[in-house]
């Protein structure tokens, strides 16, 4: 399974985004590999430009099988971030979030170096695409 960052999504649904990246996730949508969780959702529907394009978002993110932020994942998060606080390490709350739902259950796909630090110190189970 692979969890895809919303810095993917985004990526894959600009009209001219990396044909790289789009024909990656074309294919792991196609053997039904794709998980989501609710903050990603929520960070690709903030974008939609209009209604319209709010609704087919929605319609077509809200089919993946969702990973619920549950109560373990954000222990995790917060754990992660008080850890990587007191190395100087910061990173974004959503970016820990993110990672707890993926951590042990998916393998997460992203363009954002903060989840490649957060694999180093904690075992996640990442890949840094490249456009």
């Amino acid at each position: 399974m692979f969890l895809i960052d919303s810095s993917v999504w985004i990526e894959y649904l600009r009209p001219k985004g990396s044909a790289k990246i789009k024909n990656k996730i074309r294919e792991l949508l196609e053997v039904g590999e794709i998980v989501i969780c609710g903050i990603v959702l929520i960070e690709i529907l903030r974008g939609a430009k209009n209604k319209r394009d709010f609704d087919k978002l929605y319609d077509s993110f809200f089919s993946l099988p969702q990973i619920p932020i549950d109560e373990e994942i954000i222990k995790k998060a917060s754990k992660w971030a008080y850890e990587m606080d007191r190395k100087g390490k910061i990173v974004s709350t959503t970016d820990l979030i993110i990672a707890s739902a993926a951590y042990k259950k998916a393998r997460l796909l992203h363009i954002d170096r903060d989840f490649k630090m957060i694999g180093e110190l904690f075992d996640l189970e990442e890949e840094m695409l490249t456009p």
